[in-house]
């Protein structure tokens, strides 16, 4: 792989060079950026809030930059800072193709000093999530307590495997939004460490992955606050008051839906069902049936989708649309 010479400057820089350098970086890409104490935070088009931040936990600044003999990963005898020069650097590249809002907040570090100055201001950017990238690996998507089953099944339709963490920005942040958020591994590992290092493909790969994610066109998912029952956690993606009072595929929501594959069947019971080619799973292997007036999903409960073979017919994400389902009563108001 070739020298990331973009990144290579962003993680030399202080925190206060950096401010700066990413005001006008934004200043550049037509954004009005607003610079406080604390934070900078421009807004865009796209309704999704960035968040990176500019601190690291390394007092001496980064001046050699190395790389593996493959070129894959990069690191400093000083500590490269990746936590969280990763982030700053993926949103600046996500916003080249998708002009989301964007938050850049100092002294994470340190308390998230920055993010709970931004939370305390006026500013309140109309946004259907946050999305923040400070999180170590490859592959997570940290909730905190934001416990939306809805916006963690749209976030992990892409991908991302839910994982625990302790406490970022967005906790600051998403409350008092009032919108879901997560916080998506940014590439780095050996946080806080001089033996610190980026994985570069990782990195680039979620930057891909983030942009689709903000491109896809999505409903605002609400903050829901994590709740606890007699000292034992539990989030509403374990228990709400739909599952106790009804099932939740006869809930209005949104989320990925695969089309069946060529000469896939399906049976209720011993008997198949006509118009095959109308119906989709979603990853649990739920049957709907889709609905070209609404371009919308009812589920159908007791079917069963199999292929040609006999098998059952495996949820493929990249195959799947993000659609809209109701339940079917639902369904029939809005076709009259």
């Amino acid at each position: 792989m070739e020298r990331n010479e973009k990144l290579e400057s962003i993680v030399r820089l202080t925190q206060k060079e950096l401010k700066q350098q990413v005001k006008l970086e934004l200043e550049e890409m037509g954004y009005k950026p607003i610079s406080k104490k604390g934070f900078l935070y421009a807004e865009g088009e796209h309704p999704v809030l960035l968040v990176a931040h500019l601190d690291t936990v390394h007092k001496t600044p980064v001046q050699s930059i190395c790389y593996s003999t493959d070129g894959r990963v990069m690191m400093s005898p000083e500590g490269i800072g990746g936590d969280d020069r990763c982030g700053v650097y993926m949103i600046l590249e996500i916003i080249k193709s998708a002009r989301c809002h964007v938050l850049f907040c100092e002294d994470e570090e340190i308390g998230c000093q920055g993010a709970r100055a931004f939370a305390n201001s006026k500013i309140r950017p109309q946004v259907n999530y946050i999305v923040e990238m400070d999180r170590r690996g490859s592959n997570d998507a940290v909730f905190y307590r934001c416990a939306n089953p809805d916006f963690t099944d749209f976030v992990c339709g892409f991908g991302f495997d839910h994982a625990l963490g302790s406490f970022s920005d967005i906790c600051a942040v998403a409350p008092r939004l009032g919108v879901a958020a997560v916080n998506i591994s940014a590439g780095y590992h050996n946080e806080h460490s001089r033996h610190e290092q980026i994985d570069l493909p990782a990195m680039q790969n979620n930057i891909r992955r983030i942009t689709e994610m903000v491109q896809t066109p999505s409903e605002p998912f609400d903050y829901v606050e994590q709740t606890y029952f007699y000292g034992s956690q539990m989030t509403m993606e374990n228990i709400s008051l739909w599952d106790i009072v009804s099932s939740p595929q006869q809930q209005s929501r949104s989320k990925w839906l695969m089309p069946l594959p060529d000469k896939a069947y399906i049976l209720l019971g011993d008997f198949q069902v006509e118009d095959a080619e109308m119906y989709m799973i979603d990853s649990s292997g739920g049957v709907y049936c889709y609905i070209p007036e609404l371009d919308a999903a009812v589920y159908s409960e007791n079917l069963q989708a199999y292929n040609a073979d006999g098998e059952e017919v495996v949820f493929e994400r990249r195959s799947a649309r993000y659609l809209r389902t109701y339940p079917l009563d639902v369904a029939l108001s809005l076709l009259e």
